[in-house]
């Protein structure tokens, strides 16, 4: 199929919806050599889409091209076509699915920050959906470690949803790509954000829900990953919390329970020799200092300074630094060792 054909499928789907769509898909799902019948009005619309493409720099790239991620090839119900701003990588295949609720705790934005991170650090992919919450914790935490992030949306590509959010959709196309299989102008709306969810799961290696109530989007998505095969971990929480009723019952329905990065590095194949390699994370000298006075609890700042004799000024630094790290975590006012080697 050209081009042409599958943007204007892909507009048949979702500007249009019209009845006759489910069809041809099918019919494009099992046979090769597919030619739908498409009138001008829809090649006309087809071309259109392209020219608006080319005018806000944005990629196209159809499912039958070998810039098309092999890992979206393979599941169910595959896109016809994806819209690309940013850079998809090679090594953007070894990427962890992070995802939890918009209306979230701040233990639910630090454990992701942390999480992206730490696996950042080690040259994993984050993967998110650009939401509020733990979706932009987790993007901003791999971003924080200099690492690489996707963001698949629920809208066109030229559609930044929440707006708040324009900040860190400029910010991931300097180290990640940004990704929709909407046509452009398309505004997000409830019917989206599955088809969304299965390009998530799809695109990672495993699925880590950490925030989840009852009926979450989230669990839409640990329900796809599940389907394509993949790992669920889930962050256990708070029994009482309404914010954690999703996660806690995902893991006494199977899901690995994520307590530290270790427990995805050792239940993913691919990420196994990554865990030697975390074993063996240097730290400078003063961050060294920092973690000893840390290993028997929570500190200030004076006292930190007291027992490592760096003086209180370099210090704030050195603390900033290691909390974007992911090693420290200040908590009224005093602050605790996060790392565990």
């Amino acid at each position: 199929m050209k081009l042409e054909d599958l943007i204007a499928l892909n507009l048949q789907r979702f500007k249009k919806r019209e009845q006759n769509t489910r069809f041809l898909l099918k019919e494009f799902e099992e046979n090769g050599n597919f030619k739908p019948n498409f009138s001008k009005d829809d090649y006309r619309a087809a071309e259109e889409e392209i020219k608006k493409a080319e005018e806000l720099s944005v990629k196209i790239y159809p499912f039958n091209s070998n810039t098309f991620p092999e890992q979206l090839r393979k599941i169910k119900d595959p896109p016809l076509l994806l819209y690309v701003k940013g850079e998809i990588q090679d090594s953007d295949v070894f990427s962890i699915g992070i995802v939890g609720a918009r209306k979230c705790t701040e233990y639910g934005r630090s454990i992701a920050r942390k999480f992206s991170n730490e696996l950042a650090i080690l040259g994993i992919t984050i993967v998110s959906g650009l939401a509020y919450g733990i979706d932009t914790s987790a993007h901003n935490g791999a971003l924080d470690a200099n690492g690489r992030t996707v963001a698949f949306l629920g809208s066109g590509i030229d559609v930044i949803y929440p707006q708040s959010n324009k900040s860190l959709y400029e910010r991931i196309l300097k180290n990640g790509a940004i990704i929709s299989e909407f046509p452009i102008g398309i505004q997000p709306s409830q019917y989206n954000f599955p088809f969304r969810n299965r390009l998530i799961s799809g695109f990672s290696l495993g699925i880590v829900v950490v925030e989840a109530e009852e009926k979450s989007g989230s669990l839409i998505t640990a329900g796809f990953a599940l389907e394509q095969g993949k790992d669920v971990f889930a962050v256990p929480g708070n029994v009482t919390s309404a914010f954690s009723k999703g996660t806690n019952k995902l893991i006494k329905d199977g899901a690995i329970p994520l307590t530290d990065i270790s427990d995805i590095l050792e239940n993913i194949n691919e990420f196994r020799n990554l865990k030697r390699e975390r074993n063996e994370v240097k730290f400078s000298d003063e961050e060294n200092l920092v973690l000893g006075v840390l290993e028997n609890g929570a500190n200030t700042v004076e006292s930190i300074s007291f027992g490592t004799k760096i003086k209180p000024v370099k210090l704030n630094q050195i603390l900033t630094e290691m909390e974007i790290k992911g090693l420290v975590k200040r908590i009224a006012g005093r602050y605790i060792k996060t790392y565990e080697n």
